[in-house]
């Protein structure tokens, strides 16, 4: 299963700007990521995992941690034991960008 998604930061700046962050946000995901370009990674990449799974959850359900190298992990309890999710997330511009692939 694979989802992409392709956030436009301005956009997301000003839609988020009035918006709870914690609604879709865990603090962790908060405290790692301080920009709004990171945070626009993030949030990439939960739409991507929703994508992949087919279905839209709760926010919260889905969350990424970065390693002390800075790569993305994605954290879920939305897939099965034996699944693992990948993630990758990148940033050009105006715009992030994110993949996640899970495997069947």
């Amino acid at each position: 299963m694979v989802g992409i998604d392709l956030v436009y930061l301005p956009e997301f700046e000003k839609k988020f700007k009035n918006l709870n962050l914690e609604k879709v946000f865990i603090p962790f995901e908060l405290s790692q990521n301080v920009t709004s370009e990171s945070l626009a990674g993030v949030f990439a990449a939960k739409e991507a995992f929703f994508k992949a799974i087919g279905k839209k959850e709760d926010w919260l359900s889905v969350w990424i941690e970065k390693t002390k190298e800075g790569k993305p992990q994605l954290k879920t309890l939305l897939i099965k034991v034996n699944q693992k999710a990948k993630v990758s997330i990148s940033h050009a511009g105006d715009y992030a960008v994110a993949i996640v692939m899970i495997n069947d």
